[in-house]
């Protein structure tokens, strides 16, 4: 991801090019918000600026704008004008949208400016504003120069242990970073903190480690800057030829675009370090070299403590009249030092009664928050009490509820499965009276057909039967085989039909005259014999949709019955009529009737029921029954009307179909089985 610090690094270091004509630009990887600008370059800049600012402005190039205001408050900042300098942030601030890194950076600038006037309350304030922008943003860099910011300030309060928290926060960040650079620069500020707490082993041991990430990366600056703090701490514990050989290598090692401050601190060391070795000539040209830088810098503070140095060095080497001129600017610098110093200290002492005042504040509105969260504990306390004992009241009447629901759901499934049970006794008992129906047929109706054939097989094989006789037995002996293949035929569609269940029918377009002339033809011979007249008064199509096997039965049984109970010199009549989508077809016949208290049992809901014919004819008792099956299967009804003495009629009606229906055309008609009248 592409942060604001790049973009702003190159544009600062573009736009100090090209603003000092030539003077020295930043260093590639530096942030441009530390880089220090000597007085003239400063003042050379603000010019620039100035020229450049309303041609951004007609532009309304807001990046530019930002990066202008940023290069003018540091000038600024340069020139000791911090109100100035805070004015030239907070507008860069504006140019910014809220929570984003460029309002992070010109927030640190800020603070930084704020402490330089004091102002550490209000100071850290912005910090740890730009400081929480920058590590929701998980920007690393930026979080990196707020903490040393923050360690800076803890440091000039004399807040060590604090700075010292601050400065390894930030050593985190510039190793997430991968920031080898910064990464030593804070490593020397964690020597300077254990320093200045007298933790000078621990001091040493940063120092060192910034010592040698500084020659890993050839930083000559930075090697210089660790060499320095090195020499101050061993000059703390009086080694005074090892402190003099490190602020040597440092002095070597400052590169000569180095800011003026570090070459003055350096060469300041390093005079004061020959002092303590006695030798004169040296430590007065080593303070005097560092007057010339210090006074490039227009540090006050680092000139008194200078010819502070001086006067003492002279003093002790009986040079009274240097010591006098060393005093006198010393004294001369004191009054605008302390003007400062006043100056900050009423700064500080405005911020620190401001900070206690807001700390007071902020106790009396803690005490009076612990007091409102007591009350509230206590109405939380009671409220849980009451949500806890409506809660248990709704869990019992839920658990109520629920049982009460678990025993109807019970209940119910206890009655499914009662009503289950039940239609599977009923199915089991139709089915095992079915069987024993069955059984009874096959052990009480084929015996006797077969006993009798039994038996006349026997007689010829004795051959005693005269020729009369065996006409007779013959021709006896043939009906019944017919009634037996008749039975065999019911039995096993009525087996079939009770197997399959419904929905066993297998419809198709058929024509029933020509079903009809089938079955006339078929026992037009048992008509003759009983010397009845059987008619066909069908139309000559009639299409219909339904099983042609089924209805070749039905048509079958029908007729047999009509011919079994209809005496010599008697009619049966089949006709049929359409009757919209419907085809009622009736089998009428001139027979004895059928009594009321048999017209029930003989349609077979009470069982099976059979009577003998006007010729002593069989049955089995399963002819109508299955004709009443067959048509509902077929989507028809069935039912009959009879009168003692006069006749029955039987209809039955099945699904018409049009002559132009696509359906196609039953294939050749299956010959039908033999049957006799039942």
């Amino acid at each position: 991801m592409q942060h604001i610090v790049p973009r702003v690094l190159g544009g600062w270091c573009i736009l100090l090019g090209s603003l000092l004509l030539g003077a020295r630009a930043g260093v590639a990887g530096v942030a441009p918000f530390t880089h220090e600008l000597s007085v003239p370059e400063a003042r050379s800049i603000l010019a620039k600026v100035r020229a450049r600012l309303p041609a951004a402005k007609r532009q309304h190039d807001t990046l530019q704008l930002r990066q202008l205001h940023w290069v003018a408050g540091q000038a600024y900042y340069t020139l000791g004008q911090a109100e100035r300098a805070l004015r030239q942030y907070r507008q860069a601030r504006r140019l910014s949208r809220p929570s984003t890194e460029a309002a992070a950076w010109s927030g640190w600038l800020i603070g930084r400016t704020l402490l330089s006037q004091g102002d550490t309350g209000k100071a850290r304030q912005t910090y740890g504003q730009a400081l929480t922008t920058f590590r929701k943003l998980r920007h690393l860099p930026g979080q990196g120069q707020v903490l040393e910011q923050l360690g800076e300030l803890y440091g000039r309060t004399s807040h060590w242990p604090l700075a010292q928290k601050s400065y390894e926060q930030a050593l985190a960040a510039w190793q997430l970073a991968h920031d080898e650079t910064r990464t030593a620069h804070v490593l020397n500020l964690l020597g300077t903190a254990h320093r200045e707490q007298q933790h000078y082993s621990r001091a040493l041991y940063y120092l060192q480690q910034s010592l040698n990430w500084a020659r890993r990366q050839q930083d000559s600056a930075q090697t210089s800057e660790a060499l320095n703090g090195i020499g101050r701490v061993h000059q703390v514990l009086n080694h005074s030829e090892t402190a003099n050989s490190c602020f040597t290598q440092a002095l070597q090692l400052l590169p000569a675009t180095a800011p003026a401050r570090k070459r003055t601190i350096v060469l300041h060391n390093l005079g004061v370090s020959y002092d303590s070795l006695g030798n004169e000539a040296a430590a007065s040209r080593y303070l005097q070299e560092a007057l010339g830088s210090a006074r490039q810098t227009g540090s006050h503070v680092l000139l008194g403590e200078l010819y502070a140095a001086l006067t003492s060095l002279y003093r002790r080497h009986q040079q009274p009249q240097a010591a006098l001129d060393a005093l006198t600017r010393y004294t001369a610098l004191q009054d605008s030092v302390a003007s400062e110093q006043r100056l900050a200290q009423v700064a500080e002492l405005q911020t620190r009664y401001e900070t206690e005042k807001k700390e007071h504040e902020i106790q009396l509105l803690i005490k009076e928050r612990q007091l409102q969260q007591a009350n509230l504990r206590r109405q939380k306390l009671l409220r849980n009490l009451l949500a806890v004992s409506v809660l248990l009241l709704l869990a019992t009447a839920a658990g109520l509820y629920r049982a009460q629901r678990r025993q109807r759901h019970t209940n119910r499934l206890l009655h499914r499965k009662n009503a289950a049970i039940n239609r599977q006794k009923e199915e089991l008992d139709r089915l095992n009276q079915t069987k024993d129906t069955l059984f009874s047929i096959i052990s009480h109706d084929l015996r006797g057909p077969l006993s009798s054939l039994y038996s006349l097989l026997a007689l010829l094989k004795l051959g005693r039967l005269p020729a009369d006789r065996l006409a007779t037995h013959s021709e006896r002996l043939t009906r019944m085989l017919d009634s037996t293949l008749h039975l065999l035929d019911n039995l096993l569609n009525w087996s079939v039909s009770q197997l399959k269940g419904e929905g066993s029918a297998r419809p198709e377009r058929i024509r029933l005259d020509e079903l009809v002339e089938e079955a006339v033809a078929l026992f037009q011979g048992d008509a003759d014999r009983k010397e009845i007249q059987l008619l066909n008064e069908l139309p000559e199509v009639c299409l219909a949709r339904a099983d042609i096997n089924m209805i070749r039965l039905v048509l079958r049984n029908l007729l047999s019955n009509a011919l079994k109970f209809t005496e010599a010199g008697g009619t049966v009549t089949v006709t049929a009529r359409r009757q919209a989508q419907w085809w009622e077809i009736t089998v009428q016949d001139t027979g004895v009737g059928i009594a009321a208290d048999q017209q029930v049992r003989l349609t077979g809901y009470q069982g099976h029921f059979s009577t003998l014919g006007t010729a002593r004819e069989k049955g089995t008792g399963l002819g109508l029954q299955l004709c009443r099956e067959f048509v509902h299967r077929n989507g028809g009804e069935f039912s009959f009307q009879s009168q003692p003495g006069v006749g029955s009629q039987f209809r039955f009606t099945l699904p018409a179909l049009n002559e132009n229906s696509t359906v196609p055309v039953s294939g050749r008609l299956q010959p039908a089985a033999s049957a006799a009248a039942e």
